[in-house]
């Protein structure tokens, strides 16, 4: 019954009565804005018009728009059919009507919605970005990369850093950071960096931060890795799995405080929805926030 009401169109023309519209092409501002300009044109005054992105700026994606209070960022996250957060994002423009109709669109597909405010990666890929750098400082200080990984399973993760970034690509966050150079920012070379300039982007290539054989997605340690990064890595004293959970959930926790104080988050508890819900942080442990919630209001 739910696929008897799925129809494909690729004139957007087809979209003239539709009460919600929801763009999620790649992050490229210019293709984003294009999308809303035929949307503009074509939807109805009042259909709420949405973007699915994870880093730009909202503001920017709607520039020009008729009837900027119909306007919102709606993040889902991969994948947007297991995932359960929603990261609802208005701009300063966008109307109370259309903000309770994103959070009524969460309770209808049964996700977890979380009010974020506008700033690079919002709340959770902003953690994220935090996370994984933590982790490659990790490696820089001459931390095995397995040994990150199984920490943070020993945590009580489905998986580490690593791990993760090379099933998702690591050419995602490449083309992230090289957008922002090009727009003359100044973003240091990561260690990931290399490896995308070395054709390493992860399982599709058959190699990220591991090897992987073919039709077998088990990470083993790559020699080539080693020697890639080997000139960035400087040894420094030996960390167990504890020490280096610690660094990692800490590195989370410090930036969900900034992000408490610049308001983009309203409560600790809602940065804890965010990692659970959206990153899958370890349910029993409560968040990176919780046991410094009592200190942050």
């Amino acid at each position: 019954a739910r696929l008897a009401g799925v129809t494909g169109a690729a004139d957007y023309a087809a979209l003239a009565d539709t009460d919600l519209v929801i763009e999620a092409v790649f992050e490229e501002l210019s293709v984003k804005r294009q999308v809303f300009e035929q949307l503009g044109r074509v939807c109805r005054p009042d259909a709420v018009l949405a973007t699915n992105t994870s880093y730009l700026d909202p503001r920017s994606i709607a520039e020009g728009l008729p009837n900027p209070g119909r306007f919102i960022g709606l993040h889902f996250f991969s994948p947007a059919n297991v995932m359960k957060l929603l990261e609802i994002v208005p701009t300063p423009g966008t109307g109370d009507a259309t903000v309770a109709t994103g959070f009524a669109l969460a309770r209808m597909l049964g996700k977890v919605p979380v009010r974020a405010g506008i700033c690079e990666g919002f709340i959770g890929n902003r953690i994220l970005k935090r996370y994984r750098a933590e982790a490659e400082a990790l490696v820089g200080q001459g931390v095995a990369i397995a040994a990150v990984d199984c920490a943070m399973r020993a945590y009580g993760f489905a998986m580490g850093p690593f791990e993760a970034q090379d099933l998702g690509g690591l050419d995602i966050a490449f083309l992230q950071r090289e957008g922002a150079r090009a727009a003359g920012q100044d973003v240091p070379e990561t260690l990931s960096d290399i490896l995308v300039r070395a054709g390493r982007k992860g399982q599709k290539t058959s190699g990220g931060w591991y090897d992987y054989k073919p039709g077998d997605r088990r990470p083993v340690p790559s020699e080539e890795v080693a020697r890639l990064l080997g000139a960035r890595i400087e040894p420094g004293p030996a960390l167990d799995a504890q020490a280096i959970a610690d660094r990692l959930v800490g590195a989370m926790a410090r930036e969900g405080k900034a992000i408490l104080e610049e308001g983009i988050a309203e409560t600790a508890s809602d940065i804890d929805l965010v990692e659970i819900h959206g990153y899958g942080f370890p349910r029993w442990r409560g968040g990176p926030m919780f046991g410094t919630r009592s200190t942050s209001t």
